[in-house]
């Protein structure tokens, strides 16, 4: 702690003078975050709809380097907001209509979605797609998303109610490419502003609570719903823009159950004070991105950072969170103790500690008589395998490779249970075997 607030210390006397040089007092919530979560690596800005306000920039990206203004993230599910934006404004040219239907402009979703699904139902998550992961982050992927959903196999339940689902803004990426006959990259750039990176260094996935490298892929079918990247200057100048930008602020919004409602890519919440915050989080593994526009404040708050597992989540999005309203005046402590990534590993590496013991147990007794529940054992130990390896994943609602990107540390004890119960079941059935056989020879 007391390195990280040195480091701050000087990065503070370096930019004195600056119009962005970082409050203490801001470098300080910075570095506490980042020591308590482990980040390699954030950057935070505070801006306005014509200045930066606060900027801090602090740990080293995945190859080594200083983060600074032109460290590229991986946005996340930030994309949504700015795919939005780029079809709200490709609407306002009539091309395509917002209340037109999907398959009327996209007949390659003919199979995918019902023809009364419009354009605004995507935008909405109201199309009844489901959130399938096994469709999603397809790391090296480089068709089109135009390309990607003819093969798309998915079910839909009944339009009209909020169910989040990145494929609805893959179907809107798909638009944007069959309307403009451009890559999506360049009409966003034109309609937003803004101009995805090409790469981006190594980010972080939590293994064993430290972070360890990970080469965060692309997916070009899936910029539209998690893929644009750009440094904390590219984002904090889209956030600025939205400030005043019709889609981020438009009243078109529907209720999500939880609270809150959502709008053009952006839930939108009334905070205790009575101001309205739209915001969304974004992340890949990885990389987390969390972006908060307050208009009537003139503020917009931005947070990225270079470390990602699907099960500290909560951790993360609380410490945004936070992060957000203590720049409004508004008190909202982070989460904290133990949260559902330390359960997990916690619970799982027991199973795999008890269950060693139990293998060396059954090994270390093989030359001696099984006993009578011998074979009942041996049939439990492969129902509980066949239990983990086919429940887990559908549970999860993922297969393990996709699973192992975003927790490589539960996927490393997954295979190490499966095999401790593999062998456990082989020790017991092995010594029963050779118990009948021997039994078998002597009536003989």
């Amino acid at each position: 702690m007391r390195i990280a607030h040195a480091l701050l210390t000087v990065v503070a006397v370096l930019t004195a003078g600056s119009p962005t040089s970082p409050d203490p007092d801001v470098a300080s919530d910075i570095a506490v975050v980042a020591e308590e979560l482990g980040l390699p690596g954030v950057a935070f800005r505070v801006v306005s709809e014509h200045e930066v306000l606060e900027n801090v920039e602090y740990g080293l990206d995945g190859d080594g380097a200083p983060i600074d203004e032109a460290t590229p993230f991986v946005w996340g599910s930030v994309s949504k907001s700015v795919t939005a934006a780029a079809v709200y404004s490709l609407a306002e040219r009539r091309a395509p209509m917002l209340d037109e239907p999907v398959n009327s402009i996209l007949p390659e979703s003919n199979s995918i979605v019902p023809g009364d699904v419009t354009i605004d139902d995507l935008i909405h998550h109201t199309s009844g797609l489901p959130h399938d992961v096994t469709e999603l982050d397809v790391w090296g992927r480089t068709e089109r998303a135009l390309d990607v959903v003819p093969t798309l196999d998915v079910g839909v339940a009944d339009r009209g109610t909020f169910r989040y689902s990145s494929l609805n803004y893959l179907l809107l990426q798909a638009i944007v490419e069959k309307v403009t006959a451009e890559p999506f990259a360049d009409v966003v750039a034109r309609e937003t502003g803004v101009h995805t990176a090409g790469t981006v260094a190594p980010g972080h996935v939590p293994f064993f609570t430290f972070p360890r490298s990970i080469d965060t892929g692309i997916d070009s079918a899936g910029m539209g719903y998690g893929y644009l990247s750009g440094s904390i200057d590219e984002l904090s100048r889209y956030a600025s823009r939205q400030l005043t930008a019709p889609s981020s602020n438009s009243p078109d919004t529907v209720p999500t159950g939880s609270g809150a409602a959502y709008g053009y890519g952006w839930y939108v919440e009334t905070l205790p004070d009575g101001t309205e915050m739209r915001w969304h989080s974004g992340a890949v593994p990885g990389y987390f991105t969390h972006v908060a526009l307050v208009p009537e404040r003139h503020l917009a708050v931005v947070f990225a950072t270079n470390r990602y597992g699907e099960l500290e989540a909560d951790a993360l999005a609380s410490a945004a969170r936070s992060l957000v309203l203590t720049r409004l005046g508004l008190d909202e402590p982070r989460a904290a103790g133990f949260g559902l990534y330390e359960a997990a590993l916690i619970a799982s590496s027991a199973l795999a500690v008890l269950l060693a013991i139990c293998a060396t147990k059954t090994l270390l007794g093989f030359g001696t008589a099984p006993g009578r529940w011998a074979p009942a054992r041996a049939l439990a130990a492969l129902a509980a395998g066949s239990l983990l390896y086919f429940g887990l994943p559908a549970l999860a609602g993922a297969p393990m490779p996709t699973l192992a990107r975003w927790a490589p540390d539960i996927a490393l004890l997954f295979w190490i249970l499966l095999a401790e119960l593999a062998l456990i079941a082989v020790a017991l059935g092995a010594r029963a075997l050779r118990q009948w056989t021997t039994a078998l020879f002597r009536r003989m």
